[in-house]
């Protein structure tokens, strides 16, 4: 059995009244997806977020961003996810990304392959504009539930 451990990054803003999450779009697979770290070893989950916000995003992980202290989620359970073959025992940590300055925003908005989705489109896999999600990332979101659909409602 394969041992899977995640870290993701919920990165969340508030646009037109709307709660929208940060999804980068994949250029290889052409999908949508979060950024998800794999926790390397002596690494704790919190760490492996740092380090792959900081490294997707190309942001100063002492100044423009901060990620929470303790996961939002923590999971672990047996199962065949997307992308595996086989049964896995996956742990998946859950965290909240704040990024604050107004400068920082614009740096991730002017990177090319970052848009702001709503819960229902994370959740039912596809965006507004057609662009699918990564089978992982609805299937680990619709799992924990640690974003309901209904959130981006206005």
């Amino acid at each position: 059995m394969v041992d899977v451990c995640l870290s993701v990054a919920l990165i969340r803003k508030t646009y037109n009244e709307k709660l929208k999450w940060l999804a980068r779009l994949d250029p290889a697979t052409k999908q949508l997806n979060f950024i998800i770290g794999q926790r390397l070893e002596d690494e704790s989950f919190r760490e492996s977020t740092v380090r792959e916000v900081a490294w997707s995003l190309w942001l100063d992980r002492q100044r423009d961003f901060h990620v929470s202290s303790q996961a939002l989620m923590n999971l672990e359970f047996v199962d065949r996810v997307p992308g595996h073959f086989q049964k896995s025992r996956v742990a998946v940590s859950f965290f909240n990304v704040e990024v604050y300055r107004k400068d920082v925003v614009a740096k991730i908005k002017k990177q090319g392959g970052n848009f702001w989705v709503t819960s229902d489109e994370i959740c039912n896999g596809i965006s507004q504009c057609g662009r699918r999600f990564d089978p992982i990332v609805p299937y680990l979101i619709n799992r924990s539930s640690v974003i309901q659909y209904w959130e981006s409602s206005s």
